[in-house]
């Protein structure tokens, strides 16, 4: 009798253990609006089985609570940039698959993009297979204002997702606009041979596709008819060349574009924006564009032009910012290092930055220090001067400091004793 007591005690404890899936609907609904959409999409995907996602007509079937999460949100931009790369980075295709089949992405999703899902193939993108409301999809993996050079190296494969792009554009009625590419497929940044693969071939399709599809289209800064050459949409760096990353809007010629009325690609970010959605950023001395997400311009003391971090030499004697051209500077030559002086400051005396007529070169004491300490007994000898006289003039100034210290600390012993005596 007792054995079967406490068998009937473990079924009621196990049978009575709560679950979140026993929480109201309503509360778990309003509980998932305040996570970023990726991850709303995959709690929603959490609530159902994916074994039990078909039912028997092959139609895709979410619980009660998956459903009602889904249809709280607008699910036409899905971007994981939302939820950022820690989390992204984890994600599998599977989870991607899941996502897009919860959110019903093949007749609602417009933009996607793939920011840091570096561990995806490709398959969990068949869901999107025959879309024609898809507009854009990102699988560069870089964020808005990122470099597109990812490391570790993304699993993207051409030979998955291809195929994948295929048939969305061969699907009638599509409406793919854009496309921005892993920078891996171009086989630049890793030394591979990627860029002659099928990606190469699907860029002529795609060129066809949009040609075709945008025939007799104007212009829609000046009217004026658009240029029919293939290679006039997607370039050999597989950048869209007609259209802005950000509101999709174009065509948009070359003649705007030269005029600065049209799209221009970041240096950085190599993604293509129009000055409506992201200023451009143009340095007046070496001509280099950024997006102002990425652009790092500054502005000349003397004769304000903007210019680029590069092209401007600020002194650490005075803070003055100017550029080659309206002030003499002498600045230290060492990697990465922006140490300068004016010509006011520079007086021979008291600098961080001296020319060394052994090596020819002017570096900062900062970077002397590290040039010995790479070099070791090979380090120039004017430089190594440097630093020693440097040494020995920072230990004299340490001695002075700390006799000047010992002085004040026996006055202060001897108030202390006149005191305790009276």
């Amino acid at each position: 009798m007792a054995s079967s007591n406490s068998n009937n005690k473990r079924r009621r404890t196990a049978a009575d253990t709560p679950h979140i899936s026993d929480l109201p609907v309503g509360f778990i609904v309003d509980v998932s609006a305040y996570l970023a959409k990726p991850s709303r999409a995959l709690l929603a995907a959490a609530f159902s089985a994916r074994s039990s996602w078909k039912n028997d007509n092959d139609v895709y079937q979410l619980s009660p609570i998956s459903t009602a999460i889904i249809t709280a949100s607008q699910w036409d931009i899905l971007d994981f940039e939302d939820d950022g790369k820690e989390l992204a980075n984890k994600l599998t295709d599977d989870d991607v698959s899941a996502v897009l089949t919860c959110i019903n992405a093949h007749d609602v999703l417009k933009k996607l993009k793939l920011y840091g899902c570096i561990n995806i193939e490709g398959h969990g993108l068949n869901p999107l297979r025959g879309s024609v409301v898809l507009e854009q999809i990102d699988i560069s993996f870089s964020g808005k204002y990122e470099q597109r050079y990812i490391k570790p190296q993304p699993k993207i494969s051409q030979e998955v997702v291809v195929p994948i792009l295929d048939s969305i554009i061969s699907a009638n009625g599509c409406s793919l606009k854009y496309i921005q590419f892993p920078y891996k497929w171009l086989g630049r940044e890793y030394g591979s041979l990627e860029s002659s693969g099928p990606v190469r071939e699907f860029r002529g399709r795609f060129n066809s596709f949009l040609s075709i599809r945008n025939q007799g289209v104007n212009c829609i800064r000046c009217n004026a008819m658009i240029s029919l050459d293939l290679g006039e949409w997607l370039n050999d760096w597989f950048q869209n060349r007609r259209m802005c990353y950000e509101c999709l809007q174009g065509p948009i010629c070359n003649t705007c574009t030269r005029a600065n009325n049209g799209v221009y690609s970041c240096t950085r970010c190599r993604k293509k924006y129009c000055d409506d959605c992201v200023p451009r950023l143009r340095c007046q001395n070496c001509r280099v564009t950024k997006c102002s997400g990425c652009g790092e311009m500054g502005e000349c003391d003397e004769c304000e032009e903007a210019l680029c971090k590069s092209c401007l030499n600020t002194c650490v004697g005075c803070g003055s910012c100017c550029c080659e051209d309206c002030s003499t500077y002498y600045w230290c030559e060492g990697d990465n290092c922006k140490k300068a002086h004016c010509d006011d400051c520079y007086n021979g005396e008291e600098y961080d930055v001296d020319y060394c007529e052994d090596c020819n070169s002017s570096f900062c004491l900062d970077c002397k220090l590290g040039i010995l300490k790479k070099d070791g007994e090979d380090a120039c000898r004017g430089c190594s001067g440097d630093v020693a006289l440097h040494l020995l003039k920072q230990n004299t100034k340490l001695v002075k400091e700390v006799g000047e210290l010992t002085k004040d600390n026996q006055e202060l012993r001897d108030k202390v004793n006149s005191l305790s005596l009276s």
